[in-house]
């Protein structure tokens, strides 16, 4: 009963420093919300190709092709009249590529005549050109899919594997909240613990009759209330955006699951480090490249094999997958849930343990 107490007012006096010191609790919130506005700009204007369209030709098959470049997948069209207008956004880096459809390709279309789109590519940067000449194949054969299918001499049909697309901008915000968790919780975890050994409070704690795990649990006890805090604002946001959980119970468990391991690591890190100058780069150094191996963009086993390989070490791609899983409704792994499941809890397990014996080392030599 001691030792709970002692944990509680450990808990509540780091909550109290924590609001009249909020680095870690600013951080934990303002990284993933910068993410989260470079993602949203990245998807918005980055996920498409500019190109510009000019039809000299009126008739019905012309525009079908200027519809179906306007709805590709691949392409964000602009209008324009003229082939010089054009150019003209070529020259001023408006546009990626300049696509013409000349005038007599309705009739040549209509007849079963050959017809040439006349396509100048920016070629400056080798991935969009290359978008340029994947896409351009692609809208041709749609668009001939929907105006004159006997032209073509095999037919497709779409079998989607779910109900809905994810969007780009939907995977990724889940992933932001992600990153949010593992470098939240290694900050809240490990300053509170280095900080401690900065003022010297730790020479106290060490002498009060109390546990040390009672000392970790109230560290613990802080870091999940503040990154559950941050994590709420972040869920805030990420509903405004259209995202939100379909499955709620799931969600909260996972993320909890989380804020304990990585705020766990965080108090095993400042119980070695003693410094919260030390923690804090250390947070980011580790927080960042995990992030991007993590399944962030895509599941990992679309990776290369020593990436995904190298990702399973780590929990953060597990438990981006049963994130994505309880908002999306899909896992983007090939592990079962009831094994992602498991590998979160012996992460937790062996999370917590790992903190409470580095934090009792550190400790028994002073």
């Amino acid at each position: 009963m001691n030792g709970l107490k002692a944990a509680w007012a450990i808990m509540k006096n780091d909550l109290a420093l924590n609001r009249a010191q909020p680095f870690a609790s600013i951080i934990t919130i303002v990284l993933p919300v910068n993410f989260l506005i470079f993602f949203v700009l990245f998807a918005l204007s980055g996920g498409k190709a500019p190109v510009t369209v000019y039809p000299a030709d009126t008739q019905p098959y012309a525009q079908s092709m200027v519809q179906a470049l306007d709805h590709s997948l691949t392409f964000r069209v602009h209008s324009v009249k003229t082939e010089a207008e054009g150019q003209a956004y070529l020259a001023a880096d408006r546009s990626v590529a300049s696509i013409g459809i000349p005038s007599g390709f309705s009739g040549a279309v209509a007849t079963g005549k050959p017809s040439d789109l006349q396509v100048t590519i920016d070629n400056k940067n080798k991935d969009f050109a290359d978008d340029i000449r994947r896409g351009l194949p692609l809208d041709i054969l749609d668009f001939y899919r929907r105006s004159k299918p006997e032209a073509l001499p095999l037919q497709w049909r779409e079998k989607d594997a779910y109900p809905f697309n994810v969007s780009f901008l939907g995977y990724l915000s889940v992933s932001v909240l992600t990153v949010a968790l593992l470098v939240g919780g290694l900050l809240l975890g490990g300053r509170g613990v280095a900080r401690e050994w900065e003022t010297g409070t730790m020479k106290e704690l060490m002498l009060a009759p109390v546990p040390g795990w009672s000392v970790v649990a109230g560290k613990l006890g802080a870091g999940l209330v503040n990154g559950l805090a941050a994590a709420l604002l972040i869920v805030f946001g990420l509903i405004l955006l259209g995202v939100k959980p379909g499955d709620p119970a799931q969600f909260i468990l996972v993320v909890v699951l989380l804020l304990l391991v990585f705020v766990s690591l965080g108090v095993a890190a400042g119980s070695l480090l003693r410094s919260q100058s030390t923690v804090t780069p250390l947070a980011f150094a580790l927080g960042l490249p995990l992030f991007f191996i993590s399944g962030a963009f895509s599941p990992i086993s679309w990776s290369t094999p020593a990436s995904a390989d190298i990702a399973r070490i780590f929990p953060v791609v597990y438990a981006n997958a049963v994130l994505q899983h309880s908002v999306h409704g899909y896992w983007p792994i090939d592990v079962s849930g009831p094994v992602l499941w498991l590998i979160l809890i012996l992460w937790t397990v062996g999370a917590l343990s790992v903190s409470v014996w580095i934090y009792r080392r550190s400790t028994a030599t002073h």
